[in-house]
């Protein structure tokens, strides 16, 4: 049986590597956290701005719905940003590109949930039913 060459100057040499590269990505990782909190804040701002537009013409319902998906679309593009800003080589095209075919899955997946969110929304939009209405 052959002997296993034990060298732990190799492990110490790699984890020293990673380090060196951690340090040398602190700054972009500092400025891609400021760049998310500024992109959270804003989102909640907007999200705060819609409700508020909304709620003045009695629609609360469609307000918590809009300000929402508004929000988390804010959000995301700010993640997307930071992403990029700590990886330079790595851009908000590669990130859409790297979902390859699980787009697709998931919506066969949530066919049924997207339809009746879908739905929910329309109904918001038009109001056809007001509080208090009975649907026989």
């Amino acid at each position: 049986m052959k002997e296993v060459d034990a060298n732990p100057t190799l492990i110490f040499d790699k984890i020293d590597a990673w380090l060196d590269g951690f340090f040398k990505l602190l700054p972009n990782i500092g400025v891609a956290i400021v760049v998310f909190v500024i992109f959270w804040f804003v989102s909640k701002l907007v999200a705060a701005l819609i409700r508020r537009a909304a709620k003045n013409k009695d629609r609360p319902s469609l307000a918590e719905v809009g300000s929402t998906l508004l929000r988390w679309t804010i959000v995301i593009i700010g993640s997307m940003l930071a992403v990029t800003i700590v990886a330079p080589t790595l851009t908000p095209s590669d990130l859409i590109a790297g979902l390859g075919v699980s787009p697709v899955a998931i919506s066969f997946a949530f066919k049924d949930i997207l339809q009746n969110m879908l739905a929910g929304i329309l109904i918001l939009l038009r109001q056809p039913f007001e509080v208090g209405d009975q649907i026989v």
